[in-house]
């Protein structure tokens, strides 16, 4: 009986634990919502993706 009040007042966190574990977790939370946003938004080509072909494909039609 008494071991498991001891475990209980070791798994108790401070207020500098919570705001630390909370600080933590919000932050891994936005990076994983910019990774996110990042992958799953519109794609936007740059301008050197609208250069002409540089290669001849023979194309010929008669």
């Amino acid at each position: 009986m008494k071991a498991n009040l001891i475990l209980a007042e070791l798994a108790r966190l401070s207020s500098a634990g919570i705001a630390l574990m909370t600080l933590c977790i919000g932050l891994v939370l936005l990076l994983c919502a910019f990774c996110f946003w990042r992958i799953l938004r519109k794609p936007q080509p740059s301008e050197q993706h609208h250069t002409p072909l540089d290669i001849d494909i023979h194309d010929t039609k008669s």
